[in-house]
């Protein structure tokens, strides 16, 4: 699983934001069939159209497996290779949440989203990020635009189920902000499509 000669790689970043470093977010991998064990394949990201950075990953059933090189503020190439585990909660209204629990020394978070700001994908606080909106990407934004709806009627913004309808509230309104999370929902699948179309092209060429 890994190992030298690889070619998968990370550069670290001394960015301080949680948009500047490379995520893999749990909700994503799902969504895609990346979680369901014996899944395997590679993650990369760029910024610009350049390359930042790839990792490969072997799904089990408890945990995930990362496989990468790294190397730190210009020093020697180093093979890494680490599981992720995973644990689940029941979510308000039916089916369950899966969450990647932190790696980082004494951690052990529940978290949907692991960020690459040093030598291991950690949590925000692990890597002592910050949130910055004004940096927020076009996905991220109408995903949380999407949540902060399914909040506002009681629902759990991380679950695949809309809420029911909440008691005194007329079935218009609840219609209206169902149609309206559902719309920033599919708008942010549909950026991220198009993020993994020039990834693809970017592919492509090299």
């Amino acid at each position: 699983m890994g190992g030298p000669g690889s070619g998968n790689w990370w550069r670290s970043s001394s960015k301080s934001t949680t948009e500047a470093a490379n995520r893999i977010d749990i909700r994503f991998m799902k969504k895609r069939g990346y979680l369901t064990p014996g899944a395997m394949g590679t993650l990369s990201w760029s910024c610009g159209g350049e390359p930042t950075g790839s990792i490969r990953y072997i799904t089990h059933p408890d945990h995930i497996q990362l496989i990468y090189r790294s190397r730190e503020h210009g020093g020697e190439w180093e093979d890494l290779s680490y599981p992720v585990y995973f644990e689940e909660t029941e979510c308000h209204y039916g089916g369950t949440r899966k969450w990647f629990l932190c790696p980082g020394l004494g951690c052990s978070r529940r978290v949907a989203v692991l960020y690459g700001a040093g030598k291991y994908f950690l949590c925000r606080t692990c890597n002592n990020l910050a949130y910055s909106s004004q940096n927020e990407g076009r996905a991220q934004r109408a995903s949380r635009k999407s949540r902060k709806i399914i909040e506002r009627l009681g629902g759990d913004p991380y679950c695949d189920y809309y809420p029911d309808k909440p008691k005194g509230m007329h079935w218009k309104t609840y219609n209206r902000l169902i149609r309206k999370a559902e719309y920033f929902e599919n708008l942010s699948w549909h950026y991220m499509g198009q993020w993994l179309s020039q990834l693809e092209g970017i592919g492509a060429k090299v």
